[in-house]
């Protein structure tokens, strides 16, 4: 991803309603599968938006892979960051986590599988993986283009990406599901929902960001609660929590 892009999130995430819901419910489903307290690693944790959040409830520590991600994680105050991927963990080679955070990240790799069995090696016996990727091909547009991504999933592909790198898969589902038939249609209201903008990242109109963040974060709480391969049918993302499997 271009480092220019970092410099964008970091404009608009505090107010876009998509950063702040996803950041809302990948919040609620760790604290289901994670204690307080325990070791995580964000990896890929770009502007430190998420990684923020994970440090008032754990010992979070982020990697990335550009340097600019990490001057914006320091402007947040977040010194436990480094350079890293999930391809290059070298920087975190001594430590051991109860979880790990690939937040929109594998589909940017061209061997997802094999970055997930590095991501393995760092994780704790029975330590979790939490894994969001956008959703279906068909829904390719140019911000995927601009974000520089490989592939878009199905609940078929992650699982079987997750389960080939040797995880055992907790849960799995789409979300970002009730906005799913106005991205559907977003050639044709993309405008309305900011998608014009350059990157794809305009903040809508006050009332209607507020109205959108409400929506997508009102999945949350199934979200957290679901278990096996239950949560919803379709979205416009994938969320799975998938356990290292003991040997």
């Amino acid at each position: 991803m271009e480092d220019i892009l970092f410099t964008t999130f970091a404009e608009v995430e505090n107010r876009h309603w998509w950063f702040l819901a996803r950041r809302e419910i990948v919040c609620a489903v760790a604290q289901r599968v994670l204690p307080a307290g325990t070791r995580v690693l964000d990896v890929g944790c770009g502007t430190g938006f998420v990684l923020e959040r994970l440090r008032e409830r754990y010992r979070a520590y982020g990697l990335d892979v550009s340097p600019i991600s990490l001057e914006l994680c320091q402007k947040r105050g977040l010194s436990q960051v480094s350079l890293g991927g999930p391809e290059d963990l070298s920087a975190v080679q001594g430590f051991r986590f109860q979880g790990v955070f690939l937040l929109d990240v594998l589909e940017h790799l061209d061997d997802d599988a094999e970055a997930l069995r590095q991501i393995s090696g760092v994780l704790a016996p029975g330590g979790a993986v939490i894994v969001t990727v956008p959703a279906f091909m068909f829904l390719w547009s140019r911000h995927d283009d601009i974000n520089q991504h490989r592939r878009r999933y199905t609940r078929a592909t992650l699982s079987d990406s997750l389960e080939r790198s040797g995880f055992h898969l907790e849960r799995i589902s789409y979300f970002n599901s009730y906005l799913f038939p106005l991205a559907a249609a977003a050639r044709v209201v993309g405008g309305l929902l900011g998608q014009h903008a350059p990157g794809g990242l305009g903040v809508p109109p006050a009332p209607l960001n507020e109205l959108l963040r409400r929506i997508f974060a009102s999945e949350g709480p199934r979200l957290a609660a679901s278990n096996g391969r239950g949560g919803f049918p379709f979205g416009v993302s994938l969320l799975a929590v998938a356990r290292r499997r003991e040997t």
